[in-house]
């Protein structure tokens, strides 16, 4: 999945967190730093500060951090698997037969295909 390349945020704290949003959600809290520094001249630490703050609170904390959900198909069956390393995870489903997995946001997934709670079970 490729990204726009964002310069890394200046707090270590907001940009490990910030390096767990998917890609709408780094875009929402670019945007909303860019926009509190320059509109509200606030100093860019302190923008995305808030920016961090504004964008957990409308989205919600990233369930399991670099956690990512991918779907793939057998037999017409939606398949999900849970990844926290989505390239390898993406090369082994396909060695193992299956079609081109497509990553998803995982909190949308568990809560529109799984009534909010999902099973894991481990890989056949």
């Amino acid at each position: 999945m490729a990204g726009n390349a964002y310069p890394p945020p200046l707090d270590a704290g907001v940009a490990r967190i910030v390096g767990w949003l998917d890609a709408n959600r780094r875009e929402a809290f670019e945007e909303r730093a860019a926009i509190m520094e320059y509109d509200a001249k606030l100093a860019r630490l302190e923008a995305e500060r808030l920016a961090l703050i504004q964008t957990l609170s409308h989205y919600g904390f990233p369930v399991g951090g670099a956690m990512r959900v991918l779907r793939t198909e057998m037999d017409r069956r939606a398949i999900w698997v849970l990844a926290s390393d989505p390239a390898s995870a993406c090369a082994r489903l396909r060695a193992s037969g299956y079609p081109e997995p497509i990553e998803e946001a995982l909190d949308v997934v568990v809560r529109s295909r799984f009534g909010g709670l999902a099973f894991l079970a481990g890989a056949p």
